[in-house]
């Protein structure tokens, strides 16, 4: 009985040290975490609800959120080898400035790690070496159902140049903050078909928005500006992100998109270089990508689930309105992205001096 006392008592002293350490103070050595570095705001919290609650729960691996994923900190945690994030969840020009230089700041993915069946439902334009496409955004043609009923709305982006057989205000973005003039829809209304929009002709893109200047009465600085002016018919026809439109339509706003000729892109899980926590970091985005999962976070905000299969697993009224349903997805084309970052002989990108010239021309 003594031996097994002082076995007993050996054990919780060893389980003692374990946990507090020979210095006393406590030390998680079993715990295991990820942490997940996104937008914030109310998507995160969407994300937190149908992502990273059950996930902890079901594997015990605790998630810690943070937001933004800011490239200059990713560098810097890199570059110091004092790396404080695990996943983050970002766009392809962020994902290209960190993975195109003299090193990647982030993991090459090892595809082998993601579960093969969710692999070939996830649609093949967002499956890239440094990264894995979540949530999928489009810029689409947005407009105001009060101005326009659907079915009587502009359906291609020559019907929003059309200013006698769809009389109304136009609002497109302007270069603050870095949005990007919108080239490829300018090409579309042009005539460009979506498959022959790269490499950009530039010029003929500013000699097609030249036609439609006249008629847009707000360069809106931000898509949140755009769609409010949309719910509050300040402008009747938008260019804008199509899921934020969407957003307001499910809360009774009287506003609507069509998809035909839209501009696709993703926001994309990746993992940062030397991530700590690379084992649970492969295991968060696996069960980020199930198809229950995906449809969970698009029945609360309706950006497109990039795994093909989660419209099943929602209301077909909810999967009619997101841009990745299967009718709305085969409508619209991708962004090339790259042609945007690539750069001329003055070392400027395209999208750089896109937007110089950009503010050039709205003085004029």
């Amino acid at each position: 009985m003594r031996g097994r006392g002082l076995m007993g008592l050996g054990f919780i002293g060893l389980l003692l040290v374990l946990v507090f350490g020979i210095d006393g103070n406590i030390r998680a050595y079993a715990a295991k975490q990820v942490v997940v570095c996104n937008w914030g705001g109310n998507s995160a919290a969407f994300e937190k609800e149908c992502f990273y609650d059950p996930f902890e729960k079901e594997t015990g691996i605790r998630v810690i959120m943070t937001s933004p994923p800011d490239v200059a900190k990713i560098k810097a945690q890199v570059d110091s080898g004092n790396i404080e994030w695990d996943v983050i969840l970002t766009d392809i020009p962020a994902i290209l400035t960190l993975t195109e230089g003299e090193k990647p700041y982030l993991e090459e993915l090892d595809y082998s790690k993601i579960d093969p069946v969710l692999l070939a439902q996830v649609i093949p334009e967002v499956k890239q070496k440094y990264s894995l496409g979540a949530r999928i955004y489009s810029f689409n043609i947005a407009y105001n159902t009060k101005t326009f009923k659907p079915g009587a709305h502009p359906k291609t982006w020559a019907d929003v140049w059309d200013v006698k057989k769809f009389p109304g205000v136009r609002s497109f973005n302007n270069p603050y903050g870095g949005i990007t003039p919108q080239y490829e829809v300018f090409l579309m209304a042009d005539g460009v078909p979506p498959d022959k929009l790269y490499p950009i002709d530039v010029e003929r893109a500013w000699k097609s928005i030249d036609k439609l200047k006249p008629y847009i009465n707000k360069w809106y600085k931000s898509h949140a500006e755009a769609v409010q002016m949309l719910v509050n018919g300040e402008t009747d026809i938008a260019c804008t992100i199509g899921p934020r439109v969407i957003a307001e339509k499910w809360k009774g706003a009287a506003v609507d998109v069509e998809y035909n000729q839209g501009k696709l892109a993703a926001d994309n899980w990746c993992i940062i270089k030397g991530s700590k926590n690379k084992e649970e970091a492969y295991k968060l985005i696996n069960y980020i990508m199930d198809a229950k999962r995906q449809a969970c976070l698009a029945s609360k905000v309706p950006y497109g689930p990039s795994n093909r299969e989660a419209v099943k697993y929602l209301d077909p009224k909810i999967a009619d309105d997101l841009n990745t349903s299967p009718k709305n997805l085969a409508k619209q084309t991708w962004q090339n992205v790259r042609w945007w970052v690539e750069k001329g002989p003055d070392g400027k990108t395209n999208r750089a001096r896109s937007i110089e010239r950009f503010n050039q021309w709205l003085l004029k």
